[in-house]
């Protein structure tokens, strides 16, 4: 039905492994720094149906875990860059069922609007993002240098690079003062993003 699915078949002893991958070249540029943030406000800001906390205990009573992930990627044919925001979750077989229908709702209804867990998020990953600057500092030099030779680069250090800390450090200032304007860059970004023709 207009999405692209790939199987693997692999033996994973009665275990499905279900990615589900967002093509981020349907974002403006200027959302790519947004983009952790949405994932984790997916499955933490709870949905139209549950708070946060019954939406964490239904996934942990009914799934092996849902948790979001990024990946930027250059191509060897020097086509346009791989950019990806996943849901991965897992599931035992008789599972599966519910599995889906988390993050059906996930998708469909998360409570974008929730601005006291969102900003509780921003929070978190400001923390986490300079808690890792000394000792990751390494890391933190090569993503800003290979921001500069070529897309997956760029697109990996507006996500989770030094300048990813930045826009943290100047968003909590926003969310305070002009909540509205974030909520409404969070529902542009579903509307954009978690569709079937970019999944």
């Amino acid at each position: 039905d207009g999405a692209r699915v790939f199987y693997h078949d692999l033996f994973t002893n009665g275990i499905l492994y279900l990615d589900l991958g967002f093509d981020l070249h349907a974002l403006p540029q200027e959302y790519l720094p947004y983009v952790t943030l949405l994932g984790r406000a997916l499955l933490e800001t709870g949905t139209a149906s549950q708070d946060f906390v019954r939406l964490s205990q239904r996934i942990g009573r009914s799934t092996g875990g849902i948790h979001p992930s990024t990946l930027t990627s250059a191509r060897r044919d020097g086509d346009q860059a791989l950019a990806r925001l996943f849901l991965r979750g897992k599931s035992t077989m008789s599972q599966t069922a519910e599995l889906l229908d988390i993050l059906r709702e996930i998708l469909q209804s998360a409570r974008l609007d929730n601005r006291e867990r969102f900003l509780q998020i921003v929070l978190e990953e400001k923390a986490d993002q300079e808690a890792g600057l000394i000792p990751g500092g390494h890391a933190v030099v090569n993503s800003r240098l290979s921001a500069l030779f070529g897309e997956a680069g760029w697109a990996g250090e507006q996500i989770g690079g030094v300048s990813y800390l930045f826009f943290l450090r100047q968003l909590v200032g926003q969310i305070e003062r002009d909540w509205a304007s974030v909520q409404a860059v969070l529902e542009q970004m579903r509307s954009l993003l978690l569709n079937r023709n970019q999944m």
